[in-house]
């Protein structure tokens, strides 16, 4: 993935653990295509399950929404066709359960996250 990087992290209270911490999300999305917007609120949704997640955003090609968790491609808008649910992401590796299973590409749907 390349192009521009945007990161948005928040530091946990002194003591304690926030849910996702040590997980990395990178979204590489097409911002000619207008997905910005896509990524702005599946950042949101995802920020507000899982505080301590680190979410990178990146401006890919044409059409692209590609989505890595910790390195591993888990949905592709330029495979799948669509956008993904925001079960998709929030289910994978949320650094709770670290032996949970990320599907190797998500599926999309009729009814996306955003978009």
């Amino acid at each position: 993935m390349s192009g521009d990087t945007g990161t948005t992290s928040v530091a946990p209270p002194p003591g304690e653990t926030e849910p996702g911490r040590g997980v990395r999300i990178v979204v590489e999305y097409c911002e000619p295509c207008g997905f910005e917007a896509t990524y702005l609120e599946l950042a949101s949704a995802v920020k507000e399950q899982y505080p301590g997640i680190e979410i990178e955003s990146r401006l890919g090609g044409t059409g692209a929404f590609e989505i890595e968790i910790n390195g591993q491609l888990v949905f592709s808008k330029l495979e799948n066709g669509g956008f993904p649910y925001e079960k998709d992401v929030s289910t994978c590796k949320t650094g709770n359960n670290p032996s949970s299973a990320c599907p190797s590409k998500a599926s999309s749907h009729s009814t996306p996250l955003a978009h």
